[in-house]
């Protein structure tokens, strides 16, 4: 015997042309068909003026989740429409169902198995139907706008501190025409956001909130203040979803089309010091990280990466975090205090170079590099043995196997793959003899490069930094001069 149908009931209207007695109508439509066919209603999900364009609707989502709650087996609705105009949207609906075993049924259309490709077909044509009345009422919407924005008037949203709309056109509000223009002088003669805003004292803005910060930088960007019309300006929604508010092709942008309140010559140099501020903060943002590139984490063989954090007071600190553990949160690394380990770093580097002897130091360089074995075939097999063995360890520990001995060889066999990489990388990269000329002027310059181009002499003479999972880590030396390496 059948299992019988214990089902919900979805409606939905927008603002075109209908209104809550269409949720009404949908709903007596589906009672009748629930009637008729023996199905039990349990509940309605309704979702009243909200387009069909997109299924980020409260009633919709509420609908998905309870399904995944295995609290009904059946959707009802009046038609596909109803459900969605988006040919994608409607279809990812309809696979999320299925794999729920939730039958989706229409009471003014046939629903077969979507996997049946003359079903498909047919909704196919149905929901696109649908989208493509949504898309031509659309264009007909934006070219009519367009043209009234062609010619400055009002096309929607909130006006500006400082007008008010009537008649379809911007007009100047003595009251708050007066409070943008002390926002543009105090801006203008160096006052902060802070001063500006203890000057003006509590003003509401035209949707109901007080002034704030971020108030003050949209009102200080604002072409409108100085008489230029602007619409379209981004494109930040494509059939009701985020499109990313990138700059729009189409833009209409008149000048002269409003009354202005700011003159040119306080927006110029509002608009100097705006731009010099997005370029001091950006050139503030910009963090040197000596280290980059030379950190390798033990625990899983990522590569480490600078960051930046601030605290609630606004002090910041550096720090060196896993790539893997910033990027996937698949690393459980400690994170390294980045002032704390360059420093430890450059001083550690230029102690050694204060107590060798330079020479003895280039003789020895010269003869690892110089003597070092162009056959390198036994670490490429060693290096092939101890990757499948990583590979192996990784799966066997993403399959549920957790011991300790298996993570601790792991960790042994990173190490020597990085030291292999190392090893191969050198070798290949030595072409031409090493003079001990050559390194006795780079280790000279390394040592002059002290206190005035740390990277430099970091970059030469660090070969690699093994970050252990417990904070600490371990600084290896070694020279690079043009493609050629040696370890000290």
């Amino acid at each position: 015997m059948q299992e019988k149908l214990k089902a919900v009931a979805y409606a939905r209207y927008s603002t075109d042309m209908q209104t809550e007695n269409s949720i009404a109508y949908q709903l007596d439509a589906i009672k009748k068909y629930c009637n008729e066919h023996g199905i039990l209603l349990s509940g309605v999900y309704k979702d009243e003026a909200m387009t069909g364009t997109n299924t980020n609707r409260p009633g919709f989502q509420s609908m998905i989740s309870d399904a995944k709650q295995h609290l009904f087996n059946a959707v009802v609705i009046y038609d596909i429409s109803r459900g969605s105009r988006n040919v994608a949207d409607w279809f990812e609906f309809r696979n999320e169902m299925a794999l729920l075993n939730v039958k989706v049924i229409s009471a003014n259309q046939e629903l077969g198995d979507v996997l049946d490709p003359n079903n498909f077909l047919v909704e196919l044509i149905n929901v696109g139907l649908g989208q493509h009345m949504v898309l031509d009422t659309r264009k007909k919407s934006i070219a009519g706008t367009s043209a009234r924005a062609r010619e400055g008037a009002f096309c929607g949203g909130v006006p500006p501190l400082g007008y008010d709309i009537v008649d379809g056109k911007y007009i100047i509000n003595p009251a708050e025409a007066e409070v943008v223009k002390k926002i543009f002088r105090m801006y203008a003669d160096g006052k902060s956001y802070v001063d500006i805003l203890s000057a003006i004292g509590t003003v509401t803005g035209k949707r109901g909130r007080p002034i704030g910060k971020n108030s003050l930088h949209g009102i200080l960007n604002n072409e409108r203040y100085i008489g230029v019309y602007t619409w379209n300006k981004r494109i930040t929604k494509v059939m009701g979803k985020w499109a990313g508010g990138k700059p729009n092709p189409n833009i209409v942008r008149i000048e002269n089309a409003i009354p202005a309140i700011i003159d040119d010559e306080t927006w110029g140099k509002v608009e100097i010091r705006m731009r010099d501020n997005k370029r001091n903060a950006a050139n503030k943002a910009k963090h040197n990280y000596l280290l980059s590139g030379l950190i390798e984490c033990e625990e899983c063989g990522g590569t480490y990466v600078g960051h930046t954090s601030r605290n609630k007071k606004g002090y910041e600190t550096r720090y060196y975090v896993c790539g893997n553990k910033y990027r996937t949160h698949t690393c459980h690394a400690k994170n390294l205090n980045a002032d704390e380990l360059e420093t430890f770093v450059i001083q550690y580097v230029q102690a050694y170079l204060l107590s060798i002897d330079f020479s003895e130091m280039a003789e020895k360089i010269c003869n690892e590099v110089n003597s070092a074995s162009q056959d390198l075939s036994a670490e490429r097999k060693e290096l092939r043995q101890i990757v499948a063995k990583i590979n192996n360890g990784v799966n066997a520990i993403l399959s549920g196997m957790k011991f300790p001995e298996l993570e601790d060889e792991l960790d042994r066999l990173r190490i020597r793959k990085s030291e292999l990489e190392d090893i191969i990388t050198h070798n290949e990269q030595t072409a031409q003899k090493l003079s001990k000329d050559k390194v006795l002027k780079m280790l000279q310059g390394a040592v002059e490069n002290c206190g005035k181009d740390d990277k430099s002499m970091i970059k030469q003479m660090i070969t690699k930094i093994y970050a252990h999972a417990d904070g600490s880590a371990t600084v290896n030396i070694g020279v690079h001069i043009n493609g050629c390496g040696g370890r000290i």
